[in-house]
């Protein structure tokens, strides 16, 4: 059991992103809840990286280096550092909100069977500015079936809007084979037929921008659908996901076909598209995407 003002890690790992990673730092050290520790884990950068974590001059920002192995070898580093009772992920161009560790710490310390609170996001842009549409379908929900909700998509998912108990996060770690939706795989470990917290309201801002690492097409094309096999296949979940496999993998080929469509890669896109027809036909009443489909041609 955690104790009384427990510790939380937030974990933030950092590739030749300083020009972000300042406000990400300060994010935290301006939270309403003050015991924390912030662990920079810089995979390998070649930029300011090392000096702007120096500079803020905060005790509680530890600076970890590394030769370049990956994000996921950097979340995984991150883990084992954390001293924490909990413990938060937040990538390096994303924000908290000034009151996220207290609002999703309170919810998991009133019940101890909880052992993650998880949220919608902020989106942010390149000036800053922040976003949120709300959902009126999503609600506040305790559950044990939230790993379900998490791979078909029935509640958002950041990285950034998932606090966990420690003790339980630290069965698991980042598959460092893959590129694209290590975190998905990971999460869903987190969440398997345990009791979770799934908040409605923001607790982070995720930003999206053009270097994205989710943007990265060179690790979408050589990865494809592995991440289909990556969870499904794995003997954590013993199977026990097999039943919401195909509408994963449906899910799966239309994001790609997305990513794909909007790069210029209209044959892959095209690719895609029609496997996830074959897995789920209903998806071709879904008429974006088929007027997306049909423009590929012209």
């Amino acid at each position: 059991m955690a104790r009384e003002n427990p510790l939380v890690s937030v974990i933030i790992p950092t590739y030749n992103y300083g020009r972000y990673l300042s406000g990400a730092i300060e994010s935290c050290l301006r939270q309403s809840y003050g015991n924390l520790e912030v662990i920079v884990i810089d995979d390998g950068s070649t930029d300011t990286t090392g000096e702007i974590v120096k500079s803020i001059g905060d005790p509680r920002v530890l600076y970890r280096y590394q030769e370049n192995q990956g994000v996921s070898a950097a979340r995984n580093r991150g883990l084992r550092e954390a001293k924490g009772d909990f413990i938060v992920f937040l990538d390096a161009d994303d924000r908290l909100t000034g009151d996220s560790i207290e609002v999703r710490l309170s919810v998991i310390l009133q019940d101890g069977d909880i052992d993650f609170v998880t949220s919608t996001t902020f989106s942010m842009d390149d000036t800053g500015r922040t976003s949120f549409r709300p959902d009126k379908t999503l609600k506040d929900t305790v559950s044990t079936g939230l790993t379900e909700a998490l791979l078909l998509k029935r509640i958002p998912h950041a990285t950034c809007a998932v606090l966990m108990r420690a003790n339980h996060v630290r069965k698991f770690e980042f598959a460092t084979n893959l590129d694209n939706g290590e975190d998905l795989l990971f999460f869903a470990k987190v969440f398997f037929e345990r009791k979770g917290c799934f908040l409605s309201r923001p607790t982070a801002a995720a930003y999206s921008h053009p270097d994205s690492l989710r943007h990265n097409i060179a690790n979408l094309k050589r990865q494809g659908t592995d991440l289909v096999e990556a969870i499904f296949d794995d003997p954590y979940f013993g199977g026990r996901l097999e039943h919401i496999r195909r509408p994963f993998a449906a899910n799966r080929r239309v994001e790609l076909f997305r990513r794909f469509y909007r790069s210029g890669d209209f044959k892959l896109a095209r690719e895609h598209y029609r496997k996830a027809l074959s897995l789920e036909p209903s998806r071709i009443f879904k008429i974006d995407y088929l007027f997306k489909f049909i423009r590929t041609w012209f």
